[in-house]
């Protein structure tokens, strides 16, 4: 903190960090509007410190700031509230001296979910005009000196951040590392009937031969923890930011099916989809994101959901299709089966039978169907073959047989490929989508009678919808 304060009386200009204030009107409205503006935009940046009583290079103005001075910081977190409803928003007002000049400074710490205007900043300009600070719904950032709506860049930093911040507390948090002694045994030692009889209890482990050691009970409920397993405290962590992020996006789209955050977020949440815990209607607007925006994998939302809601998701993208995500449609249809796959096809055949160049992908899934109850269904969904081989950099290639007979090893193999595009490879987007059918193709099946019962009610008698073309440019493999 004192480093921030430093760094901004020697400052010579504004910065992302770093704010000044030639002078401050507690009375006047359109004053606030803009100071809380820059409080919200430096709190999303990732913290930092507005000044009052500097010009634009720092030399001290000897504006009065008396009144300023006497606020309480909890009627100027009230201000705030007003405007962007009840947030977990830290900052502190401090009096400082400038070659003997007083100023006074809020210094601003980071927000973990960035914070959304929830009602517009209007103030009057006289002659019963109005202006407008910031709008409902936008969430600032600095740019340099100046606090503007953000991007899916900025977005992206706050997540990156918050991760950046777990990492540093799991170093701190760890005390030490004990290495087991050479010719030391692993010993599982089996429950107690007492034990046995708690629905949280669990097998320990021991990694020495001293009988007296404290063994470490592999819990995450610390209350019967003898010991601490570092992993499950690490996870939880983690898992409560990806939590936050799709908390956040419910508060940007207020309402609206639509993930903020863009394709490559998605594919980091997918990455860690058992640790969402989240209610269905959030689950539900990852499956349309999956399917109707960015053609990727997300057959585990179905999974977690009532077929009623994965029902909406399917009929939504026969209603309104894009190309290429009407895939997601064909592939995952020829995992519910021939059944359902041919009834589908008969409703795009109906459509289009007199249309002298029907979509594409009318073709190929009539040729997908053709193989059902030859070829094994995850085969044809991935479009590949049993002999074909996935390949990581660094590791030995994976057969798609041993996918097939292995969906945990598949499962794992996703989440590693989704973290790849969340990286920047795009181009494992098309194995993250393959896995993803192998992974948990199984699952799926086995709910094929009530799932297909529930889209079939849910189409009804519409007619499917023409296909538009994409504009994430994304190619079709």
């Amino acid at each position: 903190m004192s480093d921030l304060i430093q760094k901004a009386l020697s400052a010579k200009r504004e910065s992302k960090y770093v704010e000044f204030k030639q002078g401050f009107d507690p009375n006047s409205p359109e004053e606030w509007c803009g100071v809380i503006k820059d409080i919200v935009a430096i709190a999303n940046s990732g913290g930092g410190i507005i000044v009052f009583g500097l010009d634009n290079l720092g030399t001290p103005t000897g504006s009065p700031l008396d009144g300023l001075a006497r606020l309480d910081p909890a009627d100027v977190a009230n201000k705030i509230a007003k405007y962007t409803g009840p947030v977990d928003f830290e900052f502190e007002i401090r009096e400082l001296k400038k070659k003997g000049q007083a100023l006074v400074a809020f210094v601003i710490n980071a927000v973990s979910i960035p914070i959304v205007f929830q009602k517009p900043g209007t103030f009057d300009i006289g002659n019963g005009k109005q202006r407008t600070a910031f709008g409902v719904g936008t969430v600032y950032f600095r740019h340099g000196a100046k606090s503007e709506p953000g991007t899916s860049d900025d977005i992206r930093r706050v997540i990156e951040r918050q991760l950046e911040f777990i990492r540093k507390s799991w170093i701190r948090n760890v005390r030490k590392v004990v290495q087991a002694p050479h010719g030391a045994q692993i010993v599982t030692v089996q429950p107690s009937v007492r034990m046995r009889a708690s629905p949280t209890a669990a097998t320990t482990v021991r990694a020495v031969k001293d009988p007296k050691a404290t063994p470490v009970l592999l819990t995450r409920n610390p209350s019967i923890a003898s010991g601490s397993f570092v992993h499950e405290e690490v996870s939880e962590g983690i898992f409560d930011e990806i939590n936050n992020v799709i908390d956040a996006n419910r508060a940007l789209t207020r309402g609206q099916q639509h993930f903020f955050f863009g394709q490559p977020v998605y594919y980091r949440i997918y990455a860690e989809r058992h640790h969402v815990t989240q209610k269905d209607d959030d689950v539900l607007l990852l499956l349309h994101s999956a399917v109707s925006d960015f053609y990727a994998p997300g057959i585990f939302w179905i999974l977690k959901l009532p077929d009623e809601l994965v029902a909406q998701a399917f009929s939504r993208l026969y209603l309104h299709p894009k190309n290429p995500h009407i895939h997601s449609l064909v592939r995952l249809s020829v995992l519910l089966g021939k059944e359902f796959s041919e009834w589908l096809y008969e409703r795009w055949h109906k459509k289009w039978k007199r249309d002298p160049q029907p979509p594409p992908f009318i073709w190929t899934f009539k040729d997908m169907i053709s193989k059902m109850g030859v070829v094994e269904p995850r085969v044809i969904a991935a479009r590949t073959t049993p002999t074909s081989q996935f390949q990581f950099q660094g590791e030995a290639p994976v057969s798609v047989q041993e996918l097939l007979e292995k969906p945990e090893r598949a499962a794992t193999l996703l989440s590693k490929a989704c973290m790849k595009v969340f990286e920047g490879e795009s181009g494992m987007r098309t194995v993250a989508r393959n896995l993803d059918y192998f992974a948990y193709g199984p699952n799926l099946i086995e709910r094929t009678r009530h799932l297909t019962r529930a889209i079939k009610k849910a189409i009804g008698d519409q007619e499917a919808g023409d296909v538009m073309e994409s504009t994430v440019g994304e190619k079709l493999e």
